[in-house]
Formats: structure tokens, C-alpha cells, sequence
């Protein structure tokens, strides 16, 4: 049976939060393929879930699914392609994602079938989901041997829309195959946070535990320098008090076995004791995964039970 549509908002939400997030990261400034980007993704999003709809976090992977190519592009534009127009960056952009979307349109039947039977689907889609990448990648590839700075502007927009448009029909024959993974990875994301979210009691358990030990030693760290003559720390190469705010920082990272060397303590006092707290980090990180696991056992046992 499948979910209202009322679960296409929040899965809409969810995926243009990650879009924006790799949009900004990804463009240079607030310019026109800004918005492609992220207008490419509300049109994808919209259409994917309209043409399967149920599980949100299938809209999640697809949304995961275009930032690791938005990445990619972006990656083999900078690095072979730098000298290419905007609008040819920009339709070179679109070109694999609707060849992709018009796949999935044309085959919406096959791919509902597909889906149907399951166990079928993991034999046959599985291989092709990966083997289609190889020619992808030889693609890419073959644009590292070119002549780049010998070649005119004009020449390599033709070679970058050559090697998109190629892509694009790649992306077009195999598009059943990636859709019906993408509705996979959707339900193994669902599964992963509904088991995530039975193990939310004993987690906030062991992180209060866990910040309880970070203030306590932050606390002892603060009074060191408090009443007893110093210099106790090196912060940032300079010997002098250390701060409440910086003493929660070095119980942080003294708990949880990272250094970086920016904040050092000097008087034997002070590593006698973030050696006793590295010590109890260590066991609390052990007793409190075994703990989790063991709920996590517990709750699978009741559940099974009931």
C-alpha cells in the first residue's frame, strides 16, 4: 500500500537541505548554475517521488545519488575543462540528469515490475548498477589526454558537450537498473534509521554519561590553575591560564584520544590526570557500545517475542 502524499514534503525538505548544502559548497557564488543546480533537483525530487511514491528516503538517496555527480562535474570541468562557456557548463550539467529522468519516464512500467519482485530485482539490477560506470569513467578518463591548453574555447565546449552527451545516453540505457537501486537504497535507509531510532534511549544514556565526564575533568583542569601555582598549559605555543571554555575543549579531546597539539598540558599534575581521564574515555567508549548492543539484542529478542 502506498504512503499518502503527504510524506513528499518532508522527503522534499530533507533532500533540497542536502541539494543546498553541495549547491553552496559546489558553486562559486549565487550565479545562474546555482539555481540550475538546485532547480534540476526540485524537478528530479518531484518527479521521482510522483512516479514512486512510498518511502522518503528513497528521495534522500536520489538526492545523494545527483550531489555525488554534482561533485564529480564539478571535479572533471575544473580539472579538464576550465576554458568552457557558462551555458555549456550548464547544459553539460543538465544533459546526463534528464537523460536519466526521460529513461526513468520510458521505462516506469518496467521498473514498477521490477520492484515487485524483489529478490528478482537484486539479481538482475545489481551487476549493471556498477558495470556501467566503467565506460563512464573511460569517458572521463580519455578527456585527461587531451591537449587543453593547445585547444580554442570553442573546441572544447563541442569536446565537453561530445563527452556529456555520451554519458547521457549511458545514463539512458541503464537508468531502470539505477532507479530500482535507488528504491533499494531507500528502504535500507528506512530500516537504518527505524533501528537507529529504537536505540535513541540507550545513546542520549551513554552521551549524558559521556558530558558528565567532560565537565567533571574540565572542572578539575580549571581549579588546577586556580590554586595551584602554574604555568599548567601550552595553548597555541604560548604558556598561560587556561580559559574555562578552552579546559572543556582539552577534556573533549583528551576523552576522546585526539590531539591537535594546540593545547598542551606542562605540569605533571595535569598529565597524570588527562592520562586517568584518557583511560576512563577508552572504557566508556567499550562499556558504552556493549551496552548499546546489548539493548539492541534485548529489544530484537522482545520484539521477535511479541
Amino acid at each position: 500500500m502506498q504512503k499518502p502524499d503527504r510524506y513528499w514534503l518532508p522527503g522534499l525538505v530533507l533532500t533540497l537541505g542536502l541539494y543546498v548544502l553541495v549547491s553552496l559548497a559546489v558553486a562559486e557564488t549565487f550565479d545562474l548554475f546555482f539555481v540550475v543546480m538546485l532547480a534540476t533537483l526540485v524537478v528530479c525530487v518531484t518527479l521521482f517521488y510522483r512516479l514512486f511514491p512510498g518511502s522518503y528516503f528513497t528521495t534522500i538517496a536520489l538526492a545523494n545519488f545527483l550531489s555525488v555527480y554534482a561533485c564529480l562535474f564539478i571535479f572533471f570541468v575544473t580539472s579538464n575543462f576550465a576554458a568552457a562557456g557558462d551555458w555549456t557548463l550548464r547544459l553539460s550539467f543538465v544533459l546526463p540528469i534528464l537523460a536519466f529522468m526521460a529513461g526513468v519516464w520510458l521505462r516506469r512500467g518496467a521498473i514498477h515490475r521490477l520492484v515487485r519482485h524483489e529478490s528478482d530485482a537484486r539479481v538482475h539490477y545489481s551487476p549493471r548498477v556498477f558495470l556501467w560506470l566503467i565506460p563512464v569513467f573511460a569517458v572521463g578518463l580519455a578527456t585527461f589526454l587531451l591537449p587543453h591548453r593547445q585547444l580554442e574555447s570553442e573546441t572544447v565546449n563541442l569536446i565537453l558537450l561530445a563527452s556529456m552527451g555520451l554519458i547521457s545516453l549511458l545514463v539512458l540505457t541503464v537508468s531502470r537498473d539505477v532507479t530500482a537501486f535507488l528504491l533499494e537504497t531507500g528502504l535500507l535507509f528506512e530500516d537504518f534509521f527505524a533501528r537507529a531510532s529504537a536505540l535513541m534511549a540507550p545513546t542520549l544514556a551513554f552521551f549524558t554519561y559521556y558530558s558528565f565526564v567532560v565537565i567533571v575533568f574540565a572542572g578539575i583542569y580549571r581549579i588546577i590553575e586556580r590554586i595551584i601555582p602554574g604555568p599548567h598549559f601550552m595553548i597555541a605555543g604560548e604558556a598561560r591560564s587556561i580559559t574555562f571554555v578552552e579546559s572543556l575543549y582539552f577534556s573533549i579531546i583528551t576523552l576522546s584520544t585526539v590531539g591537535y597539539g594546540d593545547l598542551v598540558p606542562l605540569s605533571m599534575l595535569v598529565r597524570a590526570i588527562a592520562s586517568l581521564q584518557i583511560v576512563i574515555g577508552v572504557w566508556l567508549i567499550i562499556f558504552g557500545f556493549s551496552e548499546v548492543l546489548r539493548f539492541a539484542r534485548e529489544h530484537r529478542l522482545h520484539g521477535g517475542q511479541k
